[in-house]
């Protein structure tokens, strides 16, 4: 708290002091090292100037001539929690080689607590200074190697995180070089570290996944696990020159008499079905699902769980490979699998979750109608287990949602049966009372959270059929509102949309009761979450509504536009907060005047964000298309609202902001395709409603040289959509002539 404040001042020269006074104490120094350690771990932007002085200290506490084991090992934390900071320093091939051989020097104590500091500094230089690593590689694998063969669980967990962390960076590399193709060079360097060590490192690591615990449901971090996460890493790193790494080793491992191969090879199958091409991998997962559905049933539970694993990672990587002779054989094992252990039973649920994703509708019909019934009800079953936790519940409802969220047309019957279910079980939630533990309230929160999510998808699949349900569903849902701190706010919320949704301007009847839960969470700033889907729930009811909602909209506009220049409001909220303002114009149309001035003030300053001095960061370029996308969506509904009241010459006096703000867009090199395709549908928007009316704003879209820039931009894009918007604004400019 102080430092960062600019108080406390003396308290690192204090430190260094003490460690560097040789009449100090041993303990004292200890604990000197130990809390150097942690104020350069939470405040290193404040101690840059010290950085110079602190290596001196902890090379001090690290030297070989340190008999006090405990010194020595505070010391070693201490740098791994410095070297973010000491940029400067390794930006120095002197001192770089210096704190590095601070760390090899090290590596090589008797104490394997110290060892194992060491590879946490490892770690910590290849995450903060990957480009440097080359001249140290060698030792470097040397050491971890040695680390993995030889050392005990921790040290050899720490020493294959070096090699994760290596992939992670190398990953982020390579997806940076592709976001910035054919815009400007990457910031780092590909030296590609890991495909030069992947064949004798992928053979360590398979020897690692032998290593398992011997109680299946020790959830424990072991070697095994982080051998698996290193070797998933790998494989999304260098892609098809991993498969012939690993594939002897699953060819030959696979259906091993000793479980622990048979388990080791499984984990290697699903770890490189994610990073290879499809063509490289077809053909192996068709030859090998026959055998890990096989092991769904083996004796051993460790093999069970590995394979209900890879089977879900099969149904989520490389669902084209499920052949129609496989399928029912597949339906049935994970039918069969939601009965197993808990932690099996999840991995189904997952399984099922991801073939339910990528399931395709054909003619009203999909492959999964014929089991929809079947596998929705043993779901169910499964989420009511008496041994099941908060875990496998959410499990089965996520997968159960997902099957009612890309159903057929032909399950719907089925679908509309399990409505009243769901309301039964709800109803039964709300009436449990009595003096409730915390842990009980939670559980009933969650329980009620999944039932709202399990409603949201079924409604929306036959409205008119589910109208009958709905005074009883909003009665039960303003209950759950009604309780303090539910977890089950966010689905009751969403579930409240597809209500709206579903009964279109019937919806008014609710909005007296509602719009009092509705102000709560506008209002709740703090929980931006909650902010984020009441706002979205906002929109969803102006669309429903329509010009019905304008009596309840001062109250509202006046909190949306408070949070959109709240700068303590999560930066996420903000675009949704636009596009609702969108759909509150398009929904009362020329009512929206009286909002216009201000609205349209906030979108001027909203299009003025440009984050100029911070497009390395691609969270900053990732939000500004996002914002921008919903400025113009924004304006687009507010120009088309105004229209359909004879209001649009409102609009003009706000042109030369808004062209300029599309002109900025057009010359921008991270104008990403839905900005360029909203930025289309304004441009026609305009042509098509401003065009004819007003002859300075034809002659301006007509010449405007950037508006031309930015359609052939569209044109360009490999979105078909935003092509379409092009081709509509070009043709309204042409109609303008």
């Amino acid at each position: 708290i102080e430092i960062p404040r600019n108080m406390w001042r003396g308290l690192v020269p204090q430190l260094l002091h003490a460690i560097s006074e040789k009449k100090t104490k041993d303990q004292l120094k200890e604990a000197c090292f130990t809390t150097l350690g942690y104020v350069c771990e939470e405040c290193p932007n404040q101690l840059q100037a010290h950085s110079n002085q602190i290596l001196n200290a902890i090379a001090s506490g690290m030297t070989k001539d340190q008999r006090n084991g405990k010194i020595k090992l505070e010391a070693t934390r201490a740098l791994a929690n410095t070297l973010p900071m000491v940029k400067k320093n390794f930006n120095v091939p002197k001192e770089r080689q210096l704190i590095m051989q601070m760390i090899f020097s090290a590596s090589q104590s008797p104490d394997p607590m110290v060892r194992l500091a060491c590879m946490q500094c490892l770690e910590e230089v290849a995450r903060s200074y990957y480009k440097y690593i080359g001249g140290f590689i060698k030792n470097i694998y040397e050491l971890t190697s040695n680390a993995i063969k030889k050392e005990g669980e921790d040290i050899a967990k720490q020493a294959i995180e070096f090699w994760t962390t290596v992939c992670e960076e190398e990953i982020d590399i390579q997806l940076e070089a592709k976001e910035l193709e054919g815009k400007r060079q990457p910031q780092k360097q590909m030296f590609g570290f890991v495909k030069t060590a992947a064949p004798k490192l992928v053979e360590l690591l398979l020897v690692c996944l032998t290593r398992q615990s011997e109680d299946p449901d020790d959830d424990t971090w072991n070697v095994a696990e982080a051998a698996a996460v290193c070797l998933q890493r790998i494989a999304q790193n260098i892609e098809d020159d991993v498969v012939p790494h690993v594939l002897p080793f699953i060819t030959k491992k696979i259906r091993d008499q000793n479980w622990r191969f048979r388990d080791a090879a499984t984990i290697a199958f699903a770890c490189i079905l994610d990073g290879p091409s499809k063509q490289k991998l077809s053909g192996l997962v068709k030859q090998a699902f026959g055998v890990i559905l096989k092991h769904m049933e083996d004796g051993q539970q460790h093999v069970k769980d590995s394979a209900a694993w890879t089977v879900g990672k099969i149904c989520d990587e490389l669902p084209e490979t499920i052949s129609a002779e496989i399928l029912p054989r597949l339906m049935h094992s994970l039918r069969r699998g939601l009965s197993e252990t808990p932690k099996v039973a999840n991995h189904v649920c997952w399984a099922i979750h991801n073939l339910a994703k990528e399931v395709k509708i054909v003619n009203n019909t999909s492959a999964l109608s014929k089991y929809f019934r079947g596998m929705v009800e043993q779901l169910l079953v499964t989420a009511s287990r008496a041994d099941a936790d908060h875990s496998l519940q959410h499990s089965a409802f996520e997968a159960m949602n997902q099957m009612i969220y890309n159903a057929a047309p032909d399950t719907y019957p089925f679908i509309a049966l399990l409505v009243p279910e769901l309301l039964k079980r709800l109803r039964t939630t709300l009436q449990i009372s009595g003096n409730l533990s915390q842990h009980q309230l939670t559980r009933i929160g969650n329980a009620q959270a999944q039932l709202c999510a399990a409603l949201s998808f079924s409604i929306v699949k036959n409205p008119q059929q589910n109208l009958q349900y709905m005074n009883h569903l909003m009665e039960y849902l303003i209950r759950v509102l009604r309780q303090p701190n539910s977890v089950a706010h966010e689905e009751a919320l969403m579930c409240i949309s597809a209500v709206a949704r579903c009964t279109g301007q019937r919806f008014l009847n609710y909005m007296k009761v509602l719009q009092p839960f509705v102000m709560r969470h506008l209002r709740d700033t703090q929980s931006y979450k909650l902010c984020s889907i009441a706002t979205g729930l906002v929109g969803d009811i102006s669309r429903a509504l329509e010009i019905k909602i304008a009596p309840f909209c001062n109250e509202i506009v006046e909190e949306l536009m408070r949070n959109l220049q709240n700068g303590d409001l999560d930066r996420s909220v903000k675009p949704r907060i636009l596009n609702c303002l969108g759909d509150i114009a398009l929904a009362i149309g020329g009512h929206f005047e009286r909002y216009l001035q201000w609205v349209m003030k906030l979108l001027e300053d909203a299009s003025e964000i440009d984050f100029r001095d911070d497009r390395d960061d691609f969270e900053n370029v990732e939000y500004l298309n996002i914002l921008r996308e919903s400025i113009l969506e924004s304006y687009v509904s507010i120009l088309q609202g105004l229209h359909d009241d004879q209001k649009e010459g409102l609009f003009f006096r706000y042109m030369d902001k808004l062209v300029a703000f599309v002109v900025r867009i057009s010359n921008d090199p991270d104008t990403d395709s839905m900005v360029t395709r909203a930025a289309c549908s304004l441009i026609g928007d305009l042509a098509r409603l401003l065009g004819h009316k007003n002859q300075k704003v034809k002659m301006f879209l007509l010449n405007n040289a950037q508006f031309k820039k930015i359609i052939a931009d569209g044109f360009n894009s490999q979105d078909d959509e935003t092509r379409k918007q092009a081709d509509y604004a070009r043709k309204t400019l042409q109609g303008l002539t």
